[in-house]
């Protein structure tokens, strides 16, 4: 699945670093356990010690009765066994609840351990906010015709998954500038060949994707920058093409599942025509309209590693993109 400046992809997520979540709906998942699995291991680890001891053992569980010191001898006292210690049971985990503490509202489904946490360097994204003004006023002043519609649907302070249709070049950037916030998309790693390129993507916090293999790096970076509040930028698409959203790849119903975030639709309209395949510099004379619509949530499936869930949350997340796209075209 394409995504970013240079139509980058994450087509590649679909296989997690123990390939756990894509390609087998039964498998128990990261290769380290959580917290809670450690504590249920622990817990049937001495639920089953306790009762292989007592099997094997009855008479160490008969009272022990102290007999009194024999006559002196000469002899040493003979001291009384002590008692066995009685088995300790360790407290089962406990599951997340259904219910928000203390305000009755519903929480979204556990369905199963989300991502197990940030682990990338953290983005410092000062730069970016700093560049992001004079460059989108010339981009949509000088170089471009470009109006924003939709802004106000944005939520600055929650993770986010902006999702466009992918019909040109200029998607990824003109998501990235546009955008009221800072996001990361994913890029495919052929665009940092170029030096001076790579260096830019770098800089503005943009994240390669090897195409080619399960780039491990690019997923857990993705899913940390969800983790710490940020948006991510993909274009589920998988390529460029008519932009239509009749086809989305399955990484991305993987980061919104696992990421436990929004998704939030946007429409490039008029983007192949300001820069179609093959063009080195946009038409202004082609007016292009940036949409973005409300964010939804996505269905946390009961099973979250399963393949068929996941291929479902991702048609459900192309009939939302489809609908605002087409709804943004008719406007």
């Amino acid at each position: 699945m394409r995504a970013g400046p240079g139509g980058g992809t994450v087509s590649a997520l679909e296989a997690d670093d123990d390939r756990a979540a894509v390609e087998d709906a039964t498998d128990s998942g990261y290769g380290e356990p959580t917290g809670a699995e450690h504590v249920s291991a622990s817990s049937a680890s001495s639920a089953s010690s306790a009762s292989s001891a007592a099997s094997a053992s009855p008479a160490a569980s008969a009272p022990v009765t102290a007999t009194p010191p024999p006559a002196a001898t000469g002899s040493a006292p003979v001291t009384a066994p002590l008692p066995p210690r009685p088995a300790t049971a360790v407290p089962a985990a406990t599951s997340l609840s259904s219910e928000t503490p203390g305000s009755g509202a519903p929480a979204r489904p556990a369905a199963g351990p989300a991502h197990r946490g940030a682990e990338s360097p953290t983005y410092n994204d000062i730069l970016h906010r700093v560049l992001k003004p004079p460059v989108r006023a010339l981009l949509n002043n000088v170089v471009m015709s470009i109006t924003l519609e939709g802004v106000e649907n944005v939520p600055l302070d929650e993770p986010l998954i902006f999702a466009g249709n992918h019909s040109s070049w200029l998607d990824g950037p003109v998501v990235v500038i546009e955008a009221p916030r800072t996001v990361r998309c994913l890029t495919k790693v052929e665009m940092y060949r170029n030096r001076i390129l790579g260096f830019l993507l770098r800089l503005v916090g943009q994240i390669p994707i090897d195409r080619s293999r399960a780039d491990r790096v690019a997923l857990h970076t993705a899913l940390d920058e969800l983790t710490r509040g940020g948006a991510i930028g993909v274009f589920p698409e998988g390529t460029r093409g008519q932009g239509d959203m009749s086809s989305v790849q399955h990484g991305i119903a993987y980061l919104a599942i696992h990421g436990r975030c929004r998704v939030l639709p946007v429409a490039c309209i008029n983007t192949g025509q300001a820069l179609p395949k093959g063009a080195r510099w946009p038409k202004r004379s082609a007016r292009v309209r940036v949409v973005f619509g409300k964010p939804f949530e996505v269905e946390i499936p009961a099973n979250p590693r399963s393949r068929k869930a996941v291929a479902a949350a991702a048609e459900d997340i192309r009939v939302r993109l489809a609908a605002h796209l087409d709804q943004s075209r008719d406007d």
